[in-house]
C-alpha cells in the first residue's frame, strides 16, 4: 500500500490518451499512484523469445555499448518500492542487462516512500543505491539526494516529454521515467451496466444500491485521502497553489479555503450526510467490497487492474470520472514515477545506462504487461497492446481531464493537513472552517520551512 503524499511533477498529456489524442510523499503520502486499496500486480509471466513476452537484451535505449563509459563496476544496486509482484519483472529485465554487460545488479525492496528518508542517512555511509524509485523530482534536488543523469538524446526523444519534465528541475533531468498513472472509476458491470456521465448519475446509483447494513454501496472511494478527493475540488475550480501564469505558482495564495475546493469538500461530505459512504471507509474496505462484488463502483489507479480481472472478470469496467454539477471533469492527479539517479552513486554513467536499459521499448513493453502499469515511452502508449485495452483506455481518458502536481516543494506541507481537514469534514465539520484551519496549518509549516 502506498500512501498518497507526493511532489510529483507531470503534465497533463501524458498517458495513453495524450498519445492516442495528438499521438497527470511522506507520512499519509503518495500520488505515488497506489492507493491503499492497491491489489498487488501479477507474477509476470515466464520468459519466452518473444520481445513482447519477455525483457529484452536490446541496447536500443541504452547507451551499454558507448565507448565513452567508464570501466565497467562488478555491480549495480537499485531500489525498487517494496512490491514482490514487480520486483520479480524488474528482477527478469536486470537480468537481461546483466547477461550484455556483466553487471551484477542488486535489488532492494525498500518502500518508496521511505526511500528519501533512508538514502539521506545510508547514502553518505556508502550503503544506498546507485538508482531509487520515486514519484517525480519533488524535494530531492533541495535534500541533495540525486545529481543528473546524462543520456543521450536519442534516447530521451522515446519518452514524452512531459514524463521528462516530470523528472526534472531546473531544466536538469535527475531520472528517466518507468510509468505513468492516475485515477479513474472502476464499475463493476453486473450492478452498474453502463458508466455513470454525471455525478447525478453516480449519486441516483448511491441511492438505488446502498445497504449499508449488508455492507452494500452504489459509490465508495478513500474520502480521507487527500489524492483522490482533490480530485472533485479541482473540478470545482478550485486550486492547491495559484498559478503565477509563468508556469510557477504563487506558494503564498493556498487554495483550499477558496470557493472552489470548499464546495468540492461540501460534495463530499453529502455523501456521508447521506449515508452513501461509511465514516469508517478506507482503501481496504473500498477494494475488498469491490472485489467481492458489493459495490458498483468507486476510485482507484491501474495498478488496480490485475487483482481486480481476477475477481470481476469481464464484469470488470474502468471510465473517467463522472463530471460534476458545472459540466467540468473532475481533475484528478496525474503521477510519474521512474529510476532517479542517486547522488552517491559511485557509478552514474553505468547506472544511467541502466536506468534507460529498465526503460527502453521493449522492456517498458514487457513491464506493463506484467504489470498493467503503462509506460511513458512512446512507442508503447501508441501500440495495440494498450490501445486495444478497454480498461487501460479508459485511464487514458481520465488523464485528458487530470492535472499535475505543482511544481513547487511547498507541495510537501499540503498532505497531512489536508489529511485531517478530510477528516473532520466527513465527520459533519463545517467545511469552510476546516479548510481554513487547513491553510493556516500549511502556511504555519512554509514558514517553518523558510521558504
Amino acid at each position: 500500500m502506498l500512501n498518497k503524499k507526493v511532489i510529483a511533477i507531470p503534465l497533463g498529456t501524458l498517458l495513453v490518451a495524450g498519445a492516442l489524442s495528438a499521438c497527470g510523499g511522506n507520512g499519509n503520502n503518495g500520488g505515488n499512484g497506489e492507493a491503499a486499496a492497491s491489489p498487488s500486480a501479477s507474477q509476470p509471466a515466464s520468459p519466452s523469445a518473444s520481445a513482447s513476452t519477455s525483457p529484452s537484451t536490446s541496447s536500443s535505449a541504452s547507451a551499454s555499448a558507448s565507448s565513452d563509459l567508464p570501466a565497467k563496476p562488478a555491480e549495480l544496486t537499485i531500489w525498487q518500492d517494496d512490491n514482490a509482484d514487480k520486483i520479480a519483472v524488474s528482477t527478469e529485465i536486470a537480468k537481461k542487462y546483466t547477461e550484455q554487460t556483466g553487471i551484477k545488479v542488486n535489488i532492494k525492496p525498500v518502500a518508496m516512500n521511505d526511500q528519501p528518508d533512508v538514502l539521506a542517512l545510508d547514502g553518505p555511509a556508502g550503503k544506498g543505491p546507485d538508482l531509487f524509485y520515486q514519484p517525480g523530482i519533488g524535494a530531492l534536488v533541495i535534500k541533495g539526494l540525486v545529481q543528473e543523469i546524462k543520456t543521450p538524446q536519442e534516447t530521451l526523444s522515446a519518452y514524452t516529454p512531459e514524463a521528462l519534465a516530470a523528472l526534472s528541475q531546473d531544466g536538469k533531468l535527475y531520472g528517466l521515467p518507468a510509468v505513468t498513472e492516475t485515477y479513474a472509476l472502476f464499475y463493476n458491470k453486473k450492478l452498474v451496466p453502463e458508466a455513470p456521465k454525471t455525478i447525478a448519475d453516480l449519486e441516483k446509483i448511491m441511492a438505488e444500491q446502498t445497504d449499508a447494513k449488508k455492507q452494500q454501496y452504489g459509490f465508495l472511494f478513500e474520502a480521507t485521502n487527500f489524492y483522490y478527493a482533490w480530485a472533485f475540488m479541482g473540478g470545482n475550480d478550485g486550486y492547491i497553489f495559484k498559478p503565477d501564469g509563468n508556469g510557477g505558482f504563487d506558494t503564498k495564495d493556498i487554495g483550499f479555503n477558496k470557493e472552489g475546493a470548499v464546495k468540492g469538500g461540501q460534495l463530499i461530505q453529502s455523501w456521508f450526510q447521506k449515508g452513501y459512504i461509511p465514516k469508517d471507509v478506507n482503501g481496504d474496505i473500498v477494494g475488498g467490497l469491490f472485489g467481492q462484488g458489493k459495490v458498483g463502483a468507486i476510485i482507484n489507479g491501474p495498478w488496480a487492474i490485475q487483482d481486480l480481472k481476477k475477481q470481476l472478470g469481464d464484469n470488470l469496467g474502468v471510465a473517467p470520472l463522472p463530471t460534476l454539477e458545472n459540466g467540468k471533469h473532475p481533475t484528478s492527479f496525474i503521477g510519474v514515477k521512474g529510476w532517479m539517479l542517486s547522488k552517491f552513486s559511485k557509478s552514474p554513467e553505468w547506472a544511467s545506462d541502466l536506468a534507460a536499459f529498465m526503460t527502453n521499448e521493449q522492456n517498458s513493453l514487457y513491464y506493463f504487461k506484467q504489470t498493467g502499469e503503462v509506460p511513458p515511452v512512446k512507442s508503447v502508449l501508441t501500440s495495440s497492446d494498450l490501445t486495444s485495452d478497454p480498461l487501460v483506455f479508459g485511464f487514458s481518458q481520465q488523464n485528458t481531464y487530470g492535472m499535475p502536481f505543482p511544481t513547487v516543494p511547498e507541495l510537501d506541507t499540503v498532505w497531512d493537513p489536508m489529511a485531517n481537514a478530510l477528516k473532520f469534514i466527513v465527520s459533519g465539520k463545517d467545511v469552510q472552517a476546516s479548510m481554513d484551519d487547513a491553510v493556516k496549518q500549511i502556511e504555519d509549516k512554509i514558514k517553518m520551512t523558510g521558504a
